[in-house]
């Protein structure tokens, strides 16, 4: 599964990236809900060298965020630059998938 169209648009007040597919499925993503699951190790939780565990939260993420640059990573996943400055995570395209939030996704 991969994606054949990828669209960022306005809905509303509300970012949104839109993705076709490839088994014909749309995937509507928030902007800042797909910042706000960044996979990255800063934002996920990451242990610093003192055992420490670092991790951002949704509070850290700005609500006006929006991406500024989305490339493709292999075949695999995409790389999310968003107007706060992130760019760490890597959106596979199996975990863009399950964090779909259509009623058939949900099931």
């Amino acid at each position: 599964m991969e994606p054949l169209e990828l669209n960022v648009s306005k809905v509303g007040e509300k970012e949104t990236i839109s993705i076709l597919w490839s088994d014909g499925h749309r995937s509507d993503y928030y902007a800042f809900s797909l910042r706000s699951s960044c996979p990255c190790a800063m934002c996920q939780g990451e242990p610093g060298i003192f055992g420490r565990t670092y991790s951002a939260s949704k509070a850290d993420v700005r609500a006006d965020v929006v991406p500024e640059a989305i490339e493709p990573v292999g075949k695999y996943g995409l790389k999310i630059t968003w107007s706060d400055g992130h760019n760490l995570g890597i959106y596979t395209f199996d975990y863009l998938r399950k964090l779909c939030e259509c009623s058939e996704c949900k099931k």
